[in-house]
């Protein structure tokens, strides 16, 4: 068991779950911007999807930004310019999630919205995926060599699994 605790942390989902949201990301913005606009029921479902990954993509940041970077801080001092980063990366994330959501919110009772939806996720993406590639290529590996498998997994069960029904996680895919 003490190896166990002493283990480091396997930041392997980190990639995953980044992997996933670019993948729906993807999907949203091609359907969008396909030549024959989507029917009112997959309307409907792509602007409640996007809405839904920015709740996601809200609650993934909040769990970064109250335990695992200010953790990071006190544990690895020598990460504080990379730290500094991906909380400056957040805050400039943030006007465009916000975008994104009163965009697709729009569009969910408008076909009218759908341009402006397109608009608002390439701006997303445009701040979002330089920050999750950072994320996995630099900060990541600094964390498993920080952290313990034991603080990473806690982590994850506190800020991201326990609150939430089996309905919720197998939504997202990991119940």
């Amino acid at each position: 068991m003490q190896e166990e605790t002493l283990a480091m942390a396997d930041t392997r989902t980190m990639g995953i779950v980044h992997s996933a949201l670019r993948r729906d990301l993807t999907r949203a913005s091609d359907a969008l911007e396909d030549s024959t606009a989507p029917g009112d029921t997959q309307r409907v479902a792509i602007a409640q999807h996007v809405q839904v990954m920015m709740d996601f993509l809200d609650v993934h940041h909040r769990g970064e930004d109250d335990w695992l970077w200010p953790t990071m801080r006190g544990l690895n001092p020598s990460a504080s310019e990379l730290l500094d980063q991906m909380e400056d990366d957040h805050l400039a994330i943030v006007p465009h999630m916000k975008q994104v959501t009163a965009a697709a919110a729009a569009y969910e009772r408008s076909a009218a919205g759908r341009e402006a939806l397109v608009n608002a996720l390439r701006d997303l993406r445009g701040s979002l995926d330089p920050h999750l590639r950072r994320e996995e290529d630099d900060m990541m590996p600094i964390v498993a060599t920080t952290l313990t498998a034991r603080q990473w997994d806690d982590w994850e069960q506190e800020y991201y699994l326990k609150h939430k029904s089996k309905s919720e996680l197998g939504m997202e895919g990991t119940g």
